[in-house]
């Protein structure tokens, strides 16, 4: 038996090897291996990947049996591809483009099997099995929904992402439109010259490596669209507030939310009781809350979600855990529980951050943090003695104007001589009375 070894069927296997390293990369990468809609996706790319290789094979068997099945996996892998990105814009599978995909499907597996649909050409000097007619446009029309899609959900989550993953979202959908709308461009092109099917091919190739490799090392991209969560804060049984974690500003005092978490948690005590987990439907979002034995946790959110519910869960239950000798002392103090940033990081870590909104924006640290000139320091530690209101000041003090540290300086020195002229005229207008008595 001759094998039909064509360029055009090489670059096929080349493509596919591509895909599958993209699918595998997916997986290998701890922050999205059990991510649901990276399941999806990477299930899509898998199938995209089997495509390919069996259009090479196709292609190096002339066999129209591989072609036949060749669709149904394209079809297969649009609709696995369509449930991934359904997953990250709704947290639902359900969508009408699924409900179109499935319908030209249900074509395409009917038309596989039927006489007429399959056919063999001669292309640039060699064998090639192609599909034709109907079924050849039910194949395109399944293409053209996947590209749809996929820039769709690159296009808004390049526009949604945040300031801090920026760069990343543009990566991102580069990636995409390389997979999809340029891909599909130059398969048009095909019908002029069918060279154009090989740079297609390796565009689709390359572009969806780029974006799973994106998606990978960043996975704040898929949590852009479905919700944003805004603050999460912890108080003891007795209200006392004990963490507080922003995402977004949202220009509330940490002691008036929890206050607020405080009054809902009255209103609501029966059903709490019940249930432990609780969604109240706020103005414009979601205020999530979990009482345990020791603490109660809320979560503000724009909307409601079941992955929510699992991180709030599981970070009251470690927090419980990491903290119990604290709670048990009933400590106040907020300081001693700042090791729960670990958990935020631990069970929120994928979740974007929307509190710097461009490079312009100043950055302040925390008085512990922060540097200023060491004079500046010495004088601040002379005029504040207590530690804690050190740091505060300090903090303040950053955020001031430039040039207002010597303003404020000079006006110290210029009160504290008034204070010292004072003094001393006080002590002499004693020392004369004193003089007079005698």
């Amino acid at each position: 038996m001759v094998l039909n070894w064509t360029f055009e069927g090489i670059v096929d296997f080349v493509v596919a090897t591509i895909l599958l390293i993209a699918s595998i990369l997916s997986y290998l990468e701890p922050k999205t291996k059990k991510i649901k809609s990276v399941f999806f996706i990477r299930l899509g790319i898998f199938l995209m990947a089997m495509f390919f290789y069996v259009d090479g094979m196709t292609i190096l068997f002339l066999n129209e049996i591989f072609s036949r099945i060749n669709a149904i996996i394209l079809f297969l892998s649009i609709t696995f591809l369509i449930i991934g990105v359904n997953y990250i814009v709704t947290e639902s599978f359900n969508s009408i483009g699924l409900i179109v995909i499935c319908c030209l499907g249900a074509l395409i597996c009917y038309l596989a099997f039927q006489p007429g649909t399959v056919e063999k050409i001669i292309q640039r000097g060699n064998l090639n099995i192609n599909w034709v007619g109907i079924f050849e446009i039910m194949g395109n029309l399944v293409q053209i929904m996947g590209v749809i899609v996929l820039f769709i959900w690159g296009l808004r989550t390049w526009l949604g992402a945040p300031f801090l993953i920026k760069r990343e979202a543009l990566l991102f959908f580069i990636g995409i439109l390389i997979t999809g709308p340029g891909s599909l461009i130059l398969y048009w092109f095909y019908y002029l010259n069918p060279i154009f099917i090989i740079y297609s091919n390796l565009m689709m190739g390359f572009g969806s490596l780029i974006y799973i490799i994106v998606i990978s090392k960043e996975p704040k991209l898929l949590y852009i669209l479905p919700f944003t969560i805004h603050r999460i804060a912890v108080k003891d049984r007795d209200g006392s507030p004990l963490f507080d974690h922003d995402w977004t500003e949202l220009h509330i005092d940490e002691k008036i939310f929890t206050g607020f978490l405080n009054a809902v948690q009255l209103m609501s005590e029966e059903v709490m009781n019940v249930g432990g987990l609780l969604d109240i439907h706020l103005e414009k979002g979601i205020l999530v809350l979990n009482e345990s034995k020791m603490i109660t946790v809320g979560l503000i959110a724009s909307k409601s979600s079941k992955l929510l519910w699992e991180c709030v869960l599981q970070f009251t239950q470690d927090f419980e855990q990491k903290f119990e000798r604290e709670l048990k002392k009933s400590v106040k103090d907020i300081s001693q529980y700042e090791g729960a940033f670990e958990l935020i990081e631990k069970y929120f870590s994928n979740f974007p951050y929307k509190i710097i909104k461009s490079k312009k924006q100043p950055l302040l640290l925390t008085g512990k943090s922060a540097k200023i000139p060491l004079e500046i320091e010495n004088k601040l530690k002379s005029i504040f003695t207590d530690e804690k209101e050190y740091e505060t000041i300090k903090t303040e003090f950053l955020k001031s104007p430039l040039g207002l540290s010597s303003e404020f300086f000079t006006l110290y020195n210029n009160l504290m001589d008034e204070t010292k002229r004072i003094s001393e005229e006080k002590t002499r207008y004693l020392n004369d009375d004193t003089n007079l008595d005698k």
